[in-house]
């Protein structure tokens, strides 16, 4: 989730709201050299903030690697959950004529932000776990 919602601030960042602040400088500033150096200077504060977002998501990330078993393991716990959910619902339920709760919209749009998170945060893991491995190495 917060990888998903980060991704969703850096496209917001990255796309629109850069390209209008960049369309407006050009309202503001009547010379091409104050409109080249304010655009540089938001460039470099989008990137500078966008690098901040990346190294907090990181250390939640480390944060909850070196947790204890609950907070290594939430992830999986709450994707095999949403995964039966699934099943149930798809397969079980009409295969043995069972109720099936009708699933919402709110319901869908969680699973996809959760298996974006999950996949960015087991890759951050790996990827947090090889560098602690090669650092072990060098000592």
């Amino acid at each position: 989730m917060k990888m998903k919602a980060g991704m969703k601030i850096l496209e917001f960042l990255g796309g629109g709201f850069v390209g209008d602040l960049m369309g407006g400088l050009d309202k503001l500033f009547t010379s091409k050299e104050d409109k080249i150096k304010a655009k540089a200077i938001i460039k470099d504060i989008t990137s500078k903030k966008e690098l901040a977002l990346q190294q907090m998501q990181t250390n939640i990330i480390l944060a909850e690697a070196k947790g204890n078993w609950l907070q290594r393991s939430w992830r999986p716990i709450l994707m095999l959950a949403f995964g039966f959910i699934v099943i149930y619902c798809k397969f079980i339920g009409p295969l043995f004529d069972l109720r099936i709760p009708e699933l919402e919209t709110e319901f869908w749009n969680l699973l996809q932000l959760g298996i974006g998170g999950y996949v960015i945060g087991r890759t951050g893991e790996k990827m947090m776990k090889s560098y602690s491995d090669s650092k072990k190495e060098e000592k």
